[in-house]
């Protein structure tokens, strides 16, 4: 049967991460996942942390890994060279990303009418972080019949000075904010009386090199007879600028338009998460990983308090894949990497690792909006600095299996904002505690004999052995 160095259990950022790190290692990797992760669902950048107060990505990642408890704790100090690592893989599959962990947060507009604080985006999304000139104009232009974005409801949240958290004096923070937020519906080739169209159908349609011409044409023609162009700005669109042919479709928009333009996360599925996943899958494949969606895990089993195969369920019966090693990337509550029992406990499923979590009693919070988070999103486990998991006495439970992304204890990913960043880090860390040790060189005596007609590749003689 098939063996592997390394399964990887769960297809998220995390698990993809990991197996993309173990493959430029050399390492045989494994994917395998029951379904997608959350990349389908998130809006396609990269949140690495952004707490209360922080300025910066790297501020707020300092903040978080002064706390004994939090993954930052661990993985702070190998996340930037992890980040460099990663956008690397996804921009040789044409995934470019805008933004540095020194940058500013900036305040950024949503599609829902509301903003939210970025440093990392793709660069469809990138010229959302510049910050605001005076009397700089946005345009929210959407296709007509497109139940997803509402241009007119989504500009006139948008013109609310409180959705962009400015003060008293809005002139204090004007590059803060737009001057002016207009709406723009535009009647798209072929769509007219179509009212079930998803982002996914879009984007198809955007791939398509004669279509997307006259789309953009329609649009260009739009914003000239509103008169938006006038003095310069910026239009935000759904993010629905292709799939497979987004990067010429997106500089396409660049050209076509006389507004900067920049793409607008719908509600999932989601785009930019689709490829998000479809270059990390690509970057995979072509370090010659291997990943399996669809087969749920049945069981991982153990030896020694070592994984020795993981078993994979099976239309007729199981697969069964030795390795020499596991990283567990199936997600916290969310992903279903812990299950709540009907008796209060709290437990990971597939090895039955020690869960660190608060008591059943406060499982639920007292006010939903709370600043400081829900009590459960802290849940997880506790691991030791290579990422093996422990247990209540700080004990290693299992030598060869790592716990990465949000199954680790002690983040609050949804408040912190930090999700994307613990998952690279920890991603690239079980690699690095998993990689095989590199080979030895063999070493060939040289003679000095030298092989008739062999040359170098400016013309010159040059040494070798005869067969």
């Amino acid at each position: 049967m098939p063996r592997a160095d390394v399964v990887v259990v769960g297809a998220g950022l995390a698990g993809m991460t990991a197996a993309i790190a173990l493959a430029d290692a050399g390492a045989r990797v494994e994917v395998v996942a029951r379904g997608h992760a959350a990349t389908h669902w998130t809006a396609g950048g990269i949140e690495v942390a952004a707490p209360a107060a922080s300025e910066t990505s790297a501020k707020g990642v300092k903040r978080l890994a002064r706390q004994d408890t939090h993954p930052y704790a661990i993985l702070g100090e190998g996340l930037p060279d992890a980040l460099t690592a990663l956008r690397s893989a996804l921009a040789r599959e044409g995934l470019l990303y805008a933004g540095e962990l020194q940058d500013p947060l900036r305040t950024i507009p949503t599609a829902i009418g509301g903003t939210r604080r970025a440093a990392i985006l793709p660069t469809a999304q990138a010229n959302a972080l510049a910050p605001w000139q005076p009397g700089e104009r946005l345009v929210v232009c959407g296709p007509a019949g497109f139940k997803d974005f509402w241009p007119d409801a989504i500009a006139a949240s948008l013109r609310r000075p409180s959705v962009w958290g400015l003060d008293a004096d809005p002139e204090a923070s004007a590059a803060a904010h737009p001057s002016r937020v207009d709406g723009l519906v535009v009647e798209l080739p072929g769509l007219t009386g179509r009212h079930n169209l998803s982002g996914l159908d879009l984007a198809r349609f955007f791939d398509d090199p004669r279509w997307r011409a006259e789309a953009l044409e329609r649009i260009a023609r739009a914003i000239d007879r509103s008169g938006a162009a006038r003095g310069g700005g910026r239009i935000a669109l759904p993010a629905v600028l292709g799939l497979s042919d987004h990067a010429v479709a997106f500089d396409d928009a660049s050209r076509i338009l006389a507004l900067a333009p920049f793409e607008m996360s719908l509600v999932s599925p989601s785009v930019p998460g689709l490829r998000f996943y479809s270059a990390l899958r690509a970057a995979l494949r072509r370090r010659g990983g291997r990943i399996a969606i669809g087969e749920p895990v049945e069981g991982i089993a153990v030896e020694k308090r070592r994984a020795t195969s993981v078993t994979m369920a099976a239309a007729v019966r199981g697969r069964i894949i030795p390795t020499d090693a596991v990283v567990l990337a199936t997600g916290g509550i969310a992903g279903g990497g812990l299950i709540g029992r009907a008796d209060g406990r709290l437990v990971e499923p597939l090895l039955d690792l020690p869960v660190e979590a608060p008591p059943a009693g406060k499982w639920l919070a007292a006010d939903p909006f709370d600043p400081a988070g829900h009590p459960l999103e802290a849940a997880g486990i506790r691991t030791d600095a290579a990422l093996r998991p422990v247990d209540a006495k700080g004990k290693v439970v299992l030598e060869n299996v790592a716990v990465v992304g949000s199954l680790l204890a002690g983040q609050r990913y949804l408040v912190e904002r930090c999700g994307d960043g613990v998952a690279i880090a920890s991603g690239y860390l079980a690699a690095a505690t998993f990689a095989p040790a590199p080979k030895a060189p063999v070493l060939v005596e040289p003679t000095r004999e030298v092989v008739a007609g062999a040359k170098d590749s400016a013309g010159r003689q040059r040494a070798g052995t005869r067969r």
